[in-house]
């Protein structure tokens, strides 16, 4: 398997468990090929470790399945103004196709120009590759921020639908996203709380249904009810505590990799003490302290 998408755990290997949540998830994949698989969101606190599922899910689709194409996005936690949100957006969705049809991990890791992109779909004959670069450079151009991002949003599922593939769309912290976008380019007026409904419609597609997280889970219900009601997001359980014998496999990991003695009673001690949550392994593997070993 590659890792075309630099997790945030670190080392790969650091991984641990989740069996239950992979073959939920795994399921759940497989259907989308059917146009079966409905939007979902997995809400938890911080450090719970829904990142990490959701770039090893996006690592494995582009390493493994290739009958569906993963987009990942984080939505980043900084004031964005409005514009270059949508330029943002599609160039990383862009840039993402386009690694994942020439498995060049590079266009991942440093995601095209609007140029770049363009140039590559003059080359490989790809039409809405050249179209959209064009459109979104003329849009803002002519100050119409709101046809670039409905553009830059709909991709995904537009995409899909031209090209008779399968998407899936993965946005990582989107609550982000009701906060952090801007209509003034210095970003200093009230920002624009109703972008999380751009998505009300496009997260009923089949063809490229999303798959979200959320960090603060009373804020994501209050966006659920507003913008995808009616079930548009299926809720998914997740715990930030892995199985007991999953937990002592991740304190197992964690003293390897940090060069701490590994002894049985080591790890069981350790598992115990943090609940088998990952977080508080790494953190207490990983303390300063100078007796803890």
């Amino acid at each position: 398997m590659q890792y075309p998408l630099p997790e945030r755990i670190g080392e790969p290997e650091l991984f641990t468990g989740r069996t239950k949540e992979l073959k939920l998830f795994d399921e759940w994949i497989k259907k989308i090929p059917k146009r079966l698989s409905k939007s979902r969101v997995i809400l938890a606190r911080r450090k719970s470790g829904k990142t990490a599922i959701v770039q090893r899910i996006f690592n494995r689709l582009w390493s493994e399945n290739r009958d569906v194409i993963p987009f990942y996005y984080n939505i980043p936690e900084r004031k964005m103004w409005f514009p270059d949100f949508a330029i943002e957006y599609y160039r990383i969705f862009a840039s993402q196709f386009i690694s994942f049809l020439e498995k060049d991990e590079s266009f991942i890791r440093k995601p095209l120009t609007l140029n770049q992109i363009r140039e590559y779909g003059q080359t490989k004959s790809i039409e809405m590759l050249v179209h959209d670069p064009d459109s979104l450079i003329e849009y803002k151009n002519m100050g119409s921020y709101d046809l670039m991002w409905q553009m830059s949003c709909a991709a995904p599922h537009y995409y899909a639908g031209l090209l008779d593939r399968r998407f899936l769309v993965i946005l990582d912290e989107f609550q982000n996203v009701s906060t952090m976008i801007y209509r003034d380019e210095k970003c200093e007026s009230a920002h624009d709380a109703t972008i999380p409904g751009s998505w009300h419609e496009l997260s009923e597609s089949k063809i490229a249904p999303m798959l979200v997280t959320g960090s603060y889970p009373g804020w994501m219900m209050n966006l659920i009810s507003e913008y995808f009601e009616g079930g548009r997001l299926k809720i998914t359980a997740f715990s930030p505590y892995l199985e007991p014998d999953e937990g002592l496999q991740c304190a197992y990991n964690y003293l390897e990799y940090y060069d701490v003695p590994v002894t049985n009673q080591n790890a069981f001690l350790i598992n115990r003490l943090c609940m088998s949550d990952p977080f508080f392994i790494s953190c207490v593997v990983g303390s300063d302290y100078y007796k803890k070993t």
